[in-house]
């Protein structure tokens, strides 16, 4: 979506109180980004407090004027009429200020609890089309492989015309098309901005069997930032998780001609089980094994100030219209000064 260039922060979740969430929600508002983006899990690998985020955004609105909040969640872990009358009831509480984002699904969030996850795009589609339609206040008959409506309603709409917008997680090229062809706007993980401007091109299909022109979608990136005062500091506080940076997957299609041996094979993130030591071990050996310096820092913006700047530029003429932060820096109230002190004014004064 062509236009003012929006920045957007993940919320500190695990690890901190909700407490701490909501106050931090705040500090973002002030700090000048315009989302933060809460990720949806019920456990994560560090074994932490998690709760549940959308209680966490609720009571987060009342506290908050401007800033927009949002999940990064599956279309899973609740029926789709369900969700829609939370979101909406939400929506009215923030004034119109929430939006979600749905994707593939996470291992360690289904199947310890018996959700089924299979055909899991399928499952995005059906539930995206229930909810828009649930949406626009009229009763819905909907017949499809996962669900049945019939005669069903919401006595609750968004609380503006524009309603609420939904954004779809996509990397795989069939999930690509589909974020461009349902969502509002596309996330995709890290990686290097030549290969995200490679996907947009398949995103772009997608878009333009619903709209005449591809600017139309959001192109958002979930990518993490180290900043400090040089490379070689930034990079030292993403060598001890740089199993969690990058998706195995991703490195042919950047360029990186890696041989991952079989005994690796499978240990994507959205397959690791947090309870599962021996797999978390062979995950974070993959990573020092396979995850060069050069690799991380091509999938990831870290150094100074300077060279956060350039990067995000490389970004930015990829055609990412949305940035979503996680800040992995060594100093991160620094970090976050800088950030909003000096980075996105930077960009705001050249837009």
């Amino acid at each position: 979506m062509r236009g003012r260039l929006k920045f957007g922060i993940t919320g500190s979740v695990p690890g901190e109180s909700t407490d701490n969430l909501i106050k931090q929600t705040a500090q973002y508002e002030r700090g000048g980004f315009d989302t933060v983006w809460f990720p949806d899990h019920v456990v994560f690998m560090a074994k932490t407090i998690t709760p549940e985020v959308w209680s966490v955004i609720t009571a987060a609105s009342t506290k908050t004027k401007r800033i927009e909040m949002g999940t990064i969640g599956d279309a899973h872990r609740m029926h789709p009429a369900i969700f829609a009358h939370r979101l909406a009831t939400v929506d009215h509480i923030s004034n119109g200020r929430i939006f979600v984002c749905v994707g593939y699904g996470e291992k360690m969030n289904l199947d310890p609890y018996g959700i089924k996850w299979d055909k899991p795009l399928k499952r995005v589609v059906e539930s995206v089309k229930i909810m828009r339609a649930l949406w626009r206040g009229e009763a819905v008959e909907f017949d499809g492989e996962f669900y049945r409506l019939s005669g069903a309603e919401l006595r609750i709409k968004p609380w503006s015309e524009k309603g609420i917008p939904v954004y779809i997680a996509a990397t795989a090229p069939r999930a690509l098309r589909i974020a461009g062809e349902y969502g509002d706007g596309w996330v995709t993980n890290a990686m290097p901005a030549k290969l995200f401007a490679e996907k947009s091109k398949v995103v772009e299909e997608g878009v333009k069997a619903r709209w005449q022109s591809p600017d139309q979608l959001e192109k958002c990136i979930y990518i993490f930032v180290s900043l400090a005062r040089n490379e070689d500091e930034a990079y030292k506080s993403l060598e001890p998780i740089k199993h969690a940076l990058i998706w195995p997957e991703l490195l042919n299609e950047a360029g990186y001609n890696v041989e991952i041996a079989d005994e690796y094979r499978g240990l994507q993130y959205t397959k690791i089980m947090p309870n599962d030591p021996g797999m978390l071990g062979k995950f974070r050996e993959m990573g020092a094994k396979y995850y060069s310096r050069e690799i991380v820092l091509d999938f990831v913006i870290a150094g100074s100030k300077q060279d956060v700047i350039r990067r995000m530029e490389e970004y930015v003429r990829a055609g990412v219209d949305h940035f979503i932060l996680r800040d992995f820096s060594p100093d991160r109230k620094k970090s976050f000064r800088v950030l909003t002190k000096e980075v996105l004014p930077y960009f705001r004064a050249s837009g």
